[in-house]
């Protein structure tokens, strides 16, 4: 699990706030990383992601989306082409999956 927080612009971030690298507190590493907490039981999730992203490589949010198949968990994962780390928000193609996600799971039926 170590390898999900080896990569990208949060790396010394995450090393300053969780005390360590993941070699010197593994532990830490692991109870902080949400891959250990996908269940089959959780709310559907909605990830939406740039493929540009400086700070969270979309291999981070890859293998939560595997993480979340294998266990039968509902996560749509959206990935934006040629946009960075939220800079895809105000795109109105965007706000067009946020309300379809939320008209899926929110309304009553």
């Amino acid at each position: 699990m170590a390898r999900f927080w080896k990569e990208g612009g949060m790396k010394g971030t995450m090393e300053e706030f969780l005390g360590g690298t993941p070699e010197q507190v593994p532990d830490v590493y692991g109870r902080a990383s949400p891959l250990g907490y996908v269940r089959a039981d959780e709310p559907p999730i909605l990830t939406i992601h740039g493929d540009m992203d400086a700070l969270v490589p979309l291999s981070q949010v890859e293998l939560l989306d595997a993480k979340a198949k294998e266990v039968g968990a509902s996560h749509s994962l959206v990935v934006r082409r040629g946009f960075g780390h939220a800079g895809f928000m105000r795109s109105s193609a965007v706000r067009g999956v946020i309300f379809d996600f939320f008209d899926r799971w929110l309304k009553k039926r």
